[in-house]
């Protein structure tokens, strides 16, 4: 009888306060809800000598691509939000040194394999037509970037184009989708916005070090004070035929301010056109991507004579299960991707190169696909203009690499997801 009377006052002990605690939650909440999932992605290059450069390594890499973990829900009706973390390229062999010190994949997206916040926004939906979205987020440029999870991805990597959108940011942003459904039987929507040019992604052409964004003003240690510089963004979608086609175009501008002495910097411009859609297990997409700056006055690294940067890519799977040529239980899908990037400074550099993607993705459970499969790729680089690789000169947003997500060297990748 004691010993039931003491673990009566235990569980009490836990439950009351529990039972407290919850008395005070809204009734209306319906989250959070917890998701997450990870890529262990292990990759072999061949070949890696480029235009006579010397061989670089050749090993086997295993690495994590993406980790992530957050969770989203409705506070009140109209009210939504999403946190969510990354550790994308944790690697076996470590990485506190940054992108030189470890076996990083993928140019060293991510934050070193250390743990950051990639998204953290509140959205606020009176009415679907117009919604404001608040926070750090994807901003709504880029065909792929924009309308592809990590997780959902037909590929390894994503296109090369990566590197020539604005990528994540602080901001605050006005959408609404389903405008005027009514009216023209079809689906569309829009998104236009501004945003910080301080809190981006790194590694691609918005936060690169010669367009010299400075975050912090003066006074009150900068933190109250910004640079006066911003990126304004817009998109506008368009749904023709359902999930058969749909499109869209994009566009952004990042202003650069001037250099401490005074002189002016030019602006980065980028526009994106795509389209996407499939139906009967047939998926395709395409999209161009176009970057340019003018001509920037400054002095030492910031002298520029402008920058034209384009990329154009178009895809193709085929999921045979979907087609019902296959059992649920081989649900496989071959994919294939071109992808061309360009770049040329205006001052006696022009590069290029080029990836085809082959590949195949395994989905072990049909009826939830992403939560467990497996992805098989081989890429294989082409029109390998300016020197793109290991130990020589050339490279895009460093002296010896490729864009992001451009491989310079025929490479063999096997990735294992599981998601939640």
């Amino acid at each position: 009888m004691k010993k039931n009377l003491v673990a009566l006052a235990v569980a009490a002990a836990f439950v009351v306060p529990g039972v407290a605690f919850a008395s005070t939650s809204n009734n209306e909440d319906t989250g959070p809800v917890v998701y997450g999932y990870a890529q262990i992605t292990g990759a072999s290059q061949f070949g890696t000598s480029t235009n006579g450069s010397p061989a670089g390594s050749s090993g086997l890499v295993f690495g994590a691509n993406r980790i992530r973990l957050g969770f989203k829900g409705e506070a009140v009706p109209g009210v939504t939000y999403n946190v969510m973390a990354g550790w994308d390229n944790a690697t076996i062999a470590g990485n506190n040194t940054g992108v030189a010190g470890g076996n990083l994949l993928n140019d060293g997206l991510g934050n070193g394999g250390n743990a950051s916040i990639l998204d953290a926004w509140l959205n606020y939906a009176p009415v679907p037509f117009a919604q404001l979205e608040v926070g750090k987020f994807k901003l709504p440029v880029g065909n792929e970037y924009v309308n592809t999870e990590g997780n959902e991805l037909p590929f390894v990597f994503r296109s090369m184009a990566q590197s020539l959108v604005p990528g994540r940011s602080l901001g605050a942003m006005i959408h609404g989708k389903d405008v005027l459904d009514d009216v023209t039987g079809t689906g569309v929507g829009y998104a236009v916005g501004i945003a910080d040019d301080g809190s981006l992604d790194a590694y691609n052409a918005y936060n690169w070090s010669e367009n010299g964004a400075v975050p912090f003003g003066s006074g009150q240690s900068g933190y109250l004070n910004g640079s006066g510089n911003y990126i304004a963004f817009a998109r506008l979608n368009y749904d023709f035929m359902g999930p058969l086609l749909k499109a869209e175009v994009s566009g952004s501008r990042m202003s650069l301010g001037s250099t401490p002495n005074g002189l002016s910097r030019s602006s980065i411009y980028t526009w994106n056109v795509g389209m996407h859609g499939g139906m009967m297990g047939i998926h395709y997409a395409a999209s161009y991507t176009n970057m340019t700056t003018g001509r920037s006055f400054a002095v030492g690294a910031m002298n520029s004579n402008g920058m034209l940067a384009t990329d154009w890519n178009v895809g193709l799977g085929v999921n045979l299960h979907q087609m019902m040529l296959t059992p649920s239980w081989l649900d496989v899908e071959p994919a294939v991707r071109f992808d061309s990037f360009s770049i040329n400074n205006h001052n006696g550099y022009d590069a290029k190169l080029d990836n085809t993607t082959v590949g195949l993705n395994y989905y072990v459970n049909s009826n939830n696909p992403h939560a467990a499969e497996v992805q098989l790729n081989y890429i294989i680089p082409s029109a390998r203009q300016g020197k793109f690789g290991t130990g020589t000169p050339g490279g895009v947003f460093s002296a010896t690499g490729a864009p992001i997500n451009g491989m310079a060297y025929n490479t063999l990748m096997l990735q294992f997801q599981a998601g939640f």
